[in-house]
């Protein structure tokens, strides 16, 4: 290390990062939910293309007086509003201001840290933008005016799905990228390529410089010059965390041999992680800072270095020990923030990465030819087309396989330490003691095994309200076992793909034995839908659904059951007095009987009382007091209760209470929902009840656990 001091460097200020971590994180600003205001402010970045245009405004100013620094801003619904501001332009902005949210529950991605990581104080819808001063950056504008030439030059000689794989590969810009060609790449563990990556920027950094020494002047201004077109390179793609970090390096590979020293990789991704870092210190816990740092790092040690014991490798084999460094090496870190892994990576990898060079190189040559012909930009495009539809015809040949999606949950900090202090061990002595093969080998798996290994937790069990917005899920772990009663939302868009389906996978849930629809509205019902409609439900293997046992049905209803039965999911009906048993828990159904009468489909919900030991829950769906009177007669007192219809003024019944006497009540609903979830009405019967009331608005997530006798409740906010 005394031949690396950046190193040391780097290793003091990611302790002290650490170590005030709380304060560097703390909470600031007001707290906006859809305020008016009219402000002040400089547009600092464009992103985003046609009507997917967005800004980040700087120095933003209410009435004269400081609001924050950065805002995000956006068109109120979609409109061409923002088309004509230019870099620099000095803006007064009319709409809507609001706060970054935080996560409601675990594995859910926190919006305000990624944002605030980023200096972004807040989100702002605009309804009116006047240019109070058209003074502009020049260089920054022409860099953005390029980076639009070159989009659309990308849009018009390719397929929709590979012209937004092309144009988030060379030019940052994502809003092209189709939703399911995002999730392919990112399931089979290839969404690198995705980004402005270090192998981008190598290749474009060292291409150049090769170029531009051979061909056109000396070695210094080669060097110069194509540091200073990286700079602007990585101006006009967005300078993304990857971005940033690859030219840093690139930079510090240019002035090595501008002042004709070593080129040391160590040093150089140190000096980029302690210039991010500096700049911006919590972008250490962002996912996509460890990944970048730790992708490189693995290609540092497992090619470069064990390159030096053997140099007579052949070339497959560097790409696959730089796929298999990339695997070991963020491993903990893809399991931290995305709670499974594709096997098949890094064979995958050995086939795409080869292909990278060619794939940018053509997609490069191919937007600047567009410039003089289009005919032949179009030609040389063709490469790209056939070379992306080989990666996705791979890909999906790949999550076909068993196991392509291996859903192990987040990982305890003890267990990530533990591993990289397990892979040190292993790669020191790969290092010095070449010929402990079988002691080698067994320390990696050792240290894989610790990683993915899950203590499970017997005798308990957990009960936890998801925050879904305005809807409903429940989520009951026991063991191995795990239920779902209801999942739907109806002011949260993919509800199961960004809330439900994270929170399963960050405890490692694989399997759903049961999943129980109370009835058909889609707030109860747009989750599940997700998982059943999606490639293997999402990676969960689905033991049935559960629908009410009615004679009567409506349209919804009859679609649900038909896309279980298309997706090949087993539905069931349950009836009153039907009765599911897992163990020691029971799970009897109230309510409805197959002759009920219905008038709206919140009459049918399917009621369940639960019963573990001595402890009673009641789940009630969206029933209201004229439902309630069918079941009064059938219950008594409860520990639990989920609160019907989100808490609407027609449930929670005086008889009803009187007859549950509910100890914990929990509500879920949406923040400011337009119906006035939950009514001061029910709230204040539940209260005079005596009930514990928690509500999902402001408590997140909910989670009631117990051994069948003591209960405990905890809240995620």
């Amino acid at each position: 290390m005394n031949k690396r001091p950046l190193c040391v460097v780097l290793g003091t200020v990611i302790f002290l990062i650490l170590v005030f971590r709380g304060t560097l994180e703390k909470d600031d600003g007001e707290n906006y939910q859809g305020e008016q205001k009219t402000i002040q402010c400089q547009a600092e970045e464009i992103s985003g293309q046609g009507e997917f245009i967005s800004l980040v405004v700087c120095d933003v100013m209410e009435e004269g007086v400081p609001l924050c620094s950065r805002i995000k801003l956006y068109a109120e619904s979609g409109e061409g509003i923002l088309k004509d501001i230019k870099i620099g332009n000095i803006l007064s902005v009319t709409g809507k201001i609001y706060s970054f949210s935080h996560p409601g529950n675990p594995g859910q991605f926190d919006e305000y840290r990624y944002y605030h990581d980023q200096g972004i104080s807040y989100r702002f819808f605009a309804q009116s933008v006047t240019i109070e001063n058209d003074a502009c950056e020049k260089t920054e504008q022409w860099l953005c005016d390029i980076r639009t030439s070159l989009y659309n030059s990308i849009m018009t000689c390719l397929p929709s799905d590979e012209a937004g794989v092309v144009a988030a590969m060379v030019l940052g810009e994502k809003c092209a990228l189709s939703e399911e060609i995002q999730t392919l790449y990112q399931e089979n563990g290839i969404a690198h390529i995705l980004a402005i990556s270090g192998l981008h920027l190598s290749f474009i950094g060292s291409g150049l410089f090769f170029l531009l020494r051979r061909y056109v002047m000396p070695m210094r201004p080669a060097a110069l010059t194509t540091g200073v077109l990286l700079l602007l390179y990585g101006e006009l793609t967005g300078f993304s965390i990857s971005a940033q970090r690859a030219v840093w390096m690139m930079l510090c590979f240019l002035a090595a041999r501008f002042l004709g020293r070593r080129y040391d990789l160590y040093c150089a991704l140190a000096l980029s992680a302690l210039i991010q870092l500096l700049v911006h210190p919590t972008v250490l816990f962002q996912a996509g800072f460890l990944l970048s740092y730790g992708t490189v790092f693995g290609i540092a040690v497992f090619v470069q270095d064990f390159q030096q014991t053997d140099r007579d490798q052949p070339g497959i084999w560097q790409v696959f020990l730089g796929s298999l460094g990339i695997q070991i090496v963020t491993m903990p870190v893809i399991l931290y923030y995305y709670f499974e892994i594709n096997p098949y990576s890094v064979l995958l990898n050995v086939v795409v990465l080869p292909l990278v060079s060619v794939l940018l190189f053509m997609s490069v040559a191919g937007s600047l030819a567009v410039a003089f012909s289009l005919a032949a930009g179009r030609f040389l495009y063709g490469t790209v087309h056939y070379i992306l539809l080989f990666y996705h015809y791979l890909g999906n040949i790949i999550l076909e396989l068993p196991v392509a999606s291996y859903i192990v949950g987040r990982p305890a900090i003890w267990q990530m330490l533990l591993y990289y202090l397990l892979l040190g061990i292993w790669i020191l002595l790969s290092h010095y003691r070449t010929e402990d093969a079988p002691v080698r080998g067994g320390i990696l798996v050792a240290a894989v095994f610790l990683l993915v290994f899950q203590i499970p937790v017997k005798g308990q069990l957990q009960i936890t309200n998801l925050d879904v917005g305005q809807g409903d899920c429940v989520c009951i772990r026991l063991a191995d076992k795990t239920i779902l009663i209801d999942g739907g939302s109806s002011d949260v868009k993919k509800i199961g793909k960004y809330r439900i389906s994270r929170y399963l996978k960050y405890y490692g849930i694989q399997r759903l034995d049961y999943v129980f629809i109370t009835h058909s509205d889609h707030d109860h019902t747009s989750g599940i839908i997700e998982l059943v409609q999606a490639h293997n439900n999402m990676g969960f293997d689905i033991g049935s659904v559960v629908l009410p046992g009615i004679g009567k049905t409506d349209e919804n209803y009859q679609e649900l059951e038909q896309l279980c039965q298309d997706n090949g999911v087993t539905v069931n009906k349950m009836k009153k007095g039907d009765q599911i048993q897992i163990g020691q828990l029971y799970i009897r159904c109230l309510h409805p009987f197959q002759e009920y009468d219905w008038h709206t489909e919140n009459d049918y919900s399917l009621v369940l009382k639960l019963q573990y030991g001595n402890f009673d829950g009641l789940f009630v769906g969206d029933l209201e007091k004229e439902g309630e009177q069918e079941i009064i007669g059938q219950i008594a007192d409860v520990d639990y209760l989920k609160v019907g219809h989100h808490g609407s003024a027609g449930s929670s019944g005086e008889d009803f209470l009187a007859a549950l006497k509910p100890e914990i009540a929990v509500i879920s609903a949406g923040e400011g929902n337009r119906y006035g979830h939950p009514a001061p009405a029910a709230l204040e019967r539940l209260r005079n009840m005596g009930a514990d009331i928690y509500s999902t608005i402001e408590r997140g997530a909910v989670t009631t656990v117990t051994d069948g006798e003591k209960i405990t409740v905890s809240t995620y906010k």
